[in-house]
Formats: C-alpha cells, sequence, structure tokens
C-alpha cells in the first residue's frame, strides 16, 4: 500500500470513530515519515475539511509546530530516556487544549531505553479516547514486542524515483523552497559574506518552519553531493544534476564539514530567538 493512501485510510478511520490509539511505522526514510504523519495529525484535528491550503487555527500551528496538543520526541543523545516520555504523560494528563486530539511522535521509536519504553507500554495499556501516539521507526525489531502488540503497524517506503524522494521533501515544499534553496546554495560558494548578511534579513522574516525547512533542503543537497562522490551515486537521476552542478567543491573535507555545520546550525535553530542573528552566524561560519 502507498503511503498517500495509507494516509487517506488512517484520517478516514477518524472520521469513522474507528481508529486505533496508537501507530507504529517502519520507514526506510525517518524524515519523509515525520512529515507523513504529521500530516496525518494536521488532517484528523482540522477544524474544517481537512485541505492542503487550509488556514484553520489547527492547520496553522501544526505546520508551526506550535500546536500544544502535538508533542515530538527524538532520542536525546543516542536514546529516548524515561523523563522524555515522562514529559508526554504528564502533558496529556488533561485534555486537549485547542485540538480534538492530544497527539505524539517518537521518532525513533527503536531507541527508546528500558525505563522510557516500561513507561510507554504502561501509557498504552491504559489508553484514553482523545490519546493518539505515532511511533517511527526505520528498525522495527528494537521495539518492544509488547508495545509494538498495542499499535496499528504500517509500513512507509519511499523510493528515489522523484526529484522529491531524492530531496527527502514534498512537492509542495519543493514548489515552495527549491528554487530558493538553489540560488542561496550558489551564493554559498563564493559571495563575500558582507554581502550574505543582506539576505539575512530576508530569510529571517520567514516563518521558523520555513526556515528549516531550507536549511535541512541544503543539508540534503550536501549529503547528495557526498554520495555522488563517494559512492558513484545518482549517475542515472537527471533531476539532480542541478543540485551535483550547484555545489562548485569537490573537496570531501569541506563538503563533510559544510554537513556538519549546518547539522549543528539546525539543531540550534530551535532554540535561538533572533532568527536574523542566527542565520547570519551560519553564514560567518561557512567555509
Amino acid at each position: 500500500m502507498k503511503s498517500e493512501e495509507i494516509k487517506n485510510l488512517i484520517v478516514r478511520s477518524f472520521s469513522e470513530k474507528k481508529n486505533s490509539h496508537a501507530f507504529l511505522f517502519f520507514t526506510n526514510n525517518i524524515a519523509r515519515c515525520v512529515q507523513d504523519v504529521t500530516e496525518i495529525i494536521r488532517q484528523v484535528n482540522c477544524l474544517k475539511d481537512g485541505s492542503v491550503d487550509c488556514d484553520c487555527n489547527i492547520c496553522n500551528t501544526i505546520r508551526q509546530e506550535t500546536n500544544p496538543d502535538v508533542i515530538s520526541l527524538s532520542p536525546d543523545g543516542k536514546e529516548i530516556k524515561t523523563n522524555q516520555v515522562l514529559e508526554i504523560i504528564h502533558r496529556f494528563s488533561s485534555k486537549p487544549l485547542i485540538s480534538k486530539y492530544s497527539s505524539y511522535l517518537i521518532i525513533g521509536a527503536d531507541k527508546m531505553n528500558d525505563g522510557a519504553s516500561n513507561k510507554m507500554l504502561k501509557f498504552l495499556e491504559e489508553p484514553e479516547g482523545n490519546i493518539v501516539g505515532f511511533y517511527i521507526t526505520d528498525r522495527v525489531s528494537g521495539i518492544l514486542p509488547t508495545i509494538k502488540s498495542r499499535c496499528e503497524l504500517y509500513t512507509f517506503n519511499y523510493g528515489i524515483d522523484s526529484i522529491y524522494d531524492l530531496l527527502n521533501i514534498t512537492e509542495e515544499d519543493y514548489q515552495s523552497f527549491y528554487s530558493e534553496t538553489i540560488n542561496l546554495v550558489s551564493k554559498l560558494n563564493n559571495t563575500p559574506k558582507f554581502l550574505l548578511m543582506a539576505d539575512s534579513k530576508k530569510i529571517a522574516q520567514k516563518e521558523r518552519v520555513e526556515i528549516e525547512k531550507i536549511l535541512n533542503l541544503i543539508k540534503r543537497m550536501y549529503i547528495i553531493k557526498y554520495e555522488s562522490i563517494t559512492l558513484e551515486k545518482y549517475v542515472d537521476h537527471e533531476d539532480i544534476q542541478e543540485v551535483l552542478e550547484v555545489i562548485m567543491t569537490k573537496d570531501i573535507k569541506i563538503i563533510v564539514k559544510r554537513i556538519n555545520l549546518l547539522d549543528n546550525i539546525i539543531n540550534e535553530f530551535k532554540t535561538n530567538v533572533n532568527k536574523e542573528l542566527f542565520i547570519n552566524k551560519l553564514f560567518l561560519s561557512w567555509e
């Protein structure tokens, strides 16, 4: 079953009041799966008809990652810890504030340590009707069997047939950010830093979630460049040639350094208040 069919099936189960309280997604692409699961959460909580361009308060807050009824957990270091799971349990001890459901995403669910897994199992054993969990993993064998047995299991396999698959983005994000990101990557090649600073004001005007998408797209482009050089991948993919050409350097050390810089910048950006100052930091740190 294709990802779109799975998404529609799950959304329909909520409209028919036949939904599960927990879903486990096995995937070969964590980032893409998170996007699809977030879209499911948006549609089932939408105040209107769930359309792609809906601008209701619920849809907007979910897109901007500010919805108080949606929690996303990722490994803290190498694992998901007990205190992270306890945060979900504490936050969801009362009814949703603005949404129909309280929804939580466990990204990399196979990385829950023993304490976190046991706390989550107890949480699953006493399900509340308005709390829904979404577990995402690329290693099902790492999930506690008793947790797995309490979830509906789906597989989200993503190929590399299209430019969207190669870049790990949706078609909508491709239309919104690709050209702008390609232009920015081109400027990063050899534009003096003081000229780059002029672009920081324009970028900082965007929503935080949009800036994160652009930064993640740049990182993905550099990973593609790295894989094309070291693994000789993408030779037959004409759609990706623009990405390979816009990153002019073939120096592996520089490419790896930039990937690591982008990774650190993306993580820091989540807690950085001043968007323009943060973007300037990226430009100043760029080699």
